[in-house]
């Protein structure tokens, strides 16, 4: 429960809050977040009733600086896979990395139907096929305003305003009333593409009461509104046409109302435009075919197409806002893209937000471009990007839209979540009724009560190439450990038929100390382990104990002289 401070409860304009009769038997339901809840990224909600389990969203989270090598992290699934049985289905409310990109890597363990909107299931396709999945999957795309039976649970999806089409939020009709998941959400009532947020609708779905809301939190800390894309269109007609040389519009590949935008600006200063990453190709192609972009033939164009034209007449749509090492703009920063180069008189407009813990990556790539003589503007100095994620004057909408009996922050970091809690105190929802929860924590809701009943394991799930390895393993620990200190390597040689210790040990070491050093430190850390191998050579000892004994001393010399810790491993070779 929301601990700690909160708002006065208070009812919102006057209207009372809907008032409920108890059902009938005591039913409950059960919320439980696998990830999105502390974090930013690898969004995944559990909704179960008695009977029947449905799951919304199963995304990834892109690794952060203290993961090397993982190239992304997804959920614990275990708690779904063990309750297989009354799986219904897994529901998706848009198309963004964090809420679709763990898809692929669910539906290995366990086949369940996906229900998604159009572009959603456009693009998990594409990720479907890549794992060899896509003919085994049943998944089906649900159009805003449809429903549909999932066992005694009846799911409808309604449109919202979102960074990517067809981005919608969740109804669901419990036992104990309507559950309405926002999804990622704002409230742009005139949109480059698709349309607003559906008032109406979400009036009506709300119409007797809701009993739980779960909404965005992303920018619960800040005021006033969000913002509308006509306005970074003002920025990006006006600075394509000021700039001299070649553009480079930089934004996420599945910013489709982004591309619109870019497109009618070259257009409208006489360039073509070019696309540039798998990604931004994949996802335009896929926007086109589903109507949501209207692009003049002849306006987009190869890169080959393009570098035979002036660069005032050329313009690029490149993904790498985040300073993405594979991505488009950060090789051609590095001098390391085949088909182009950064130059003088280059003018890279990066039509995005950092995400936290990108930054040291974003700059990186600006130091890189300006160095190369490009002029990089970015929404610190100009309009370039609005948020596709509400603030809080739009929570209060919804809040007054919903009037919801409890309340449960999600899709955010704590702070945020927080933040959000207390909104929803002042905007109405009585403070005992607002849980503030994170990954793994099991919220039971009744008729009159909740209250959380378990903690369940929710943590996170490494992925490097065919790897897939816990927190608790030993693999990420160790990369960690070898980027801190390195690694000395101990190897020992055996009698293959005493099992005694013969010779001298050997010492290397990767990543630890100076080449320069080496020698000396290594000269006294024998002369130190000889000491301890006295009974190793009299008589056979068990590789188990040499090992440990070995490890111990040298760890134990190691970090007497260097204050270091570095991994040590030992190898037995048998002679």
């Amino acid at each position: 429960m929301l601990s700690g401070p909160v708002a006065v409860w208070k009812r919102i304009n006057s209207v009372p809050m809907p008032s409920r009769r108890a059902p009938s038997n005591k039913n409950s339901i059960r919320i439980l977040p696998l990830g999105g809840l502390g974090e930013i990224g690898k969004n995944m909600l559990v909704l179960e009733t008695e009977d029947d389990m449905v799951v919304i969203d199963a995304g990834v989270l892109f690794p952060e600086v203290d993961m090397p090598g993982i190239e992304v992290v997804i959920p614990n699934f275990d708690y779904i896979v063990e309750r297989k049985d009354k799986f219904r289905g897994l529901l998706i409310t848009h198309g963004h990395e964090d809420h679709i990109g763990a898809v692929p890597h669910l539906l290995k363990r366990i086949q369940v139907p996906v229900y998604a909107p159009p572009m959603a299931v456009e693009i998990m396709r594409l990720k479907l096929r890549e794992h060899k999945l896509l003919d085994q999957t049943d998944m089906t795309s649900v159009k805003p305003g449809s429903s549909l039976r999932l066992g005694k649970l009846e799911v409808e999806w309604f449109p919202v305003c979102h960074s990517i089409p067809d981005a919608c939020g969740i109804a669901i009709k419990t036992p104990l009333g309507v559950v309405i998941h926002s999804g990622d959400f704002k409230f742009d009532q005139d949109p480059i593409i698709g349309y607003p947020t559906d008032y109406g609708r979400l009036a009506a779905i709300c119409g007797k009461g809701v009993f739980l809301l779960l909404s965005d939190s992303t920018y619960a800390e800040e005021e006033g509104f969000s913002g509308s894309d006509r306005t970074v269109a003002e920025s990006l007609f006006r600075l394509v046409q000021e700039a001299e040389g070649r553009v480079f519009i930089v934004s996420f590949a599945s910013q489709i109302a982004r591309v619109q935008i870019a497109a009618d600006a070259a257009r409208a200063a006489g360039r073509k435009l070019a696309l540039m990453g798998r990604s931004m190709q994949n996802n335009v192609k896929i926007a086109r075919e589903l109507k949501h972009l209207d692009l003049p033939e002849g306006l987009v164009i190869s890169a080959g197409e393009a570098a035979s034209l002036p660069d005032r007449k050329v313009a690029y749509m490149t993904t790498g806002s985040q300073g993405e090492p594979s991505s488009a703009l950060v090789r051609m920063s590095r001098n390391e893209h085949p088909e182009l180069d950064i130059r003088e008189g280059d003018t890279v407009i990066l039509s995005s937000n950092i995400i936290p813990g990108n930054e040291t990556a974003v700059f990186e790539s600006i130091d890189d471009l300006v160095r190369l003589g490009a002029k990089v503007i970015t929404n610190r100095h100009q309009h370039t990007h609005v948020s596709g994620h509400a603030r809080r004057e739009e929570m209060r909408i919804l809040f007054n839209i919903a009037r919801p009996q409890y309340f449960v922050p999600v899709h955010g970091e704590y702070r945020m979540l927080r933040a959000h809690a207390d909104l929803a105190a002042d905007s109405g929802v009585h403070p005992e009724n607002v849980f503030l929860i994170e990954n793994g924590d099991q919220l039971e809701l009744s008729a009159n009560s909740g209250k959380i009943v378990d903690k369940l394991p929710a943590g996170h799930i490494f992925v490097h190439g065919y790897g897939v390895w816990d927190e608790s393993g030993n693999v990420v620990v160790e990369r960690k450990a070898l980027a801190r200190d390195g690694i000395v390597t101990i190897a020992l040689a055996r009698d293959d038929k005493t099992g005694r210790v013969v010779g001298k040990p050997r010492i290397i070491s990767t990543g630890f100390v100076h080449t320069e050093d080496a020698p000396r430190l290594f000269k006294d850390t024998l002369e130190d382990l000889e000491t301890k191998l006295e009974d190793a050579r009299r008589k056979a000892i068990k590789w188990e104990e040499l090992e440990e004994l070995v490890r111990n001393t040298v760890a134990r010399f190691l970090s007497k002289r260097t204050r270091r810790k570095p991994l040590i491993y030992t190898v037995s070779i048998e002679i």
